[in-house]
């Protein structure tokens, strides 16, 4: 991560940010809409922004993503869901608990196991926190708009959880806990492999 003199030029950081919203629009949109993949990819953009210029950056790119998903899905003339907005609040957690867990953390790169053990740290927290948030998000949709046409990643397994008569939260939130968990890990390690392909070209470039 940059130190506070490091701090690259708030016109490379915005630039990058864009980069960093395209690659969390065009990845699911590859691998989910069209690949069919059952994953959300979603956060790979967020997770680089956040190891390269800290929690502001992150915060806006992660938050943003949902926002300019669903114009994009209202411009192609897609099904709208307003309420999947609401989904902003994963990726606003998993920019905070992202920056906190490894901003200024000297000892994340100290060996590669060092930085695969932080790696899977902040894989596991930040899909607890997104499963936790996501459910809610999901039970409250189904309780304000019975909207069962919606399709996203985990719906089959939310499906089979209600045909288990837990209750609609519990459904909701541990339903994605496998699926999520895969996702955080794939998006944490790949966003840090972003960061460091940046910091490599910037560094032989500058």
């Amino acid at each position: 991560m940059h130190t506070a003199s490091q701090r690259p030029p708030l016109l490379r950081i915005i630039i990058l940010c864009i980069f960093a919203e395209v690659l969390n629009l065009g990845l699911p949109f590859l691998f989910g809409d069209l690949l069919g993949v059952p994953l959300f990819l979603d956060t790979i953009g967020t997770v680089f922004i956040v190891f390269y210029a800290g929690l502001i950056p992150g915060l806006i790119v992660g938050g943003l993503y949902n926002i300019l998903r669903l114009l994009l899905m209202v411009s192609i003339g897609n099904p709208v869901y307003p309420w999947e907005m609401m989904y902003a609040l994963c990726g606003l957690a998993i920019a905070f608990l992202t920056w906190a867990l490894s901003w200024k953390n000297t000892s994340l790169y100290l060996t590669k196991a060092l930085t695969f053990l932080y790696l899977i740290l902040i894989s596991l927290i930040t899909a607890f926190a997104s499963s936790m948030i996501g459910g809610a998000v999901e039970a409250t949709q189904r309780i304000l708009f019975d909207n069962q046409v919606y399709v996203n990643p985990v719906r089959s397994f939310i499906m089979a959880f209600l045909g288990e008569k837990t209750g609609l939260y519990i459904a909701c939130m541990f339903a994605r806990i496998p699926i999520t968990v895969l996702d955080r890990l794939i998006s944490t390690f790949f966003g840090l492999i972003v960061y460091q392909l940046v910091r490599w070209f910037e560094i032989h470039h500058e």
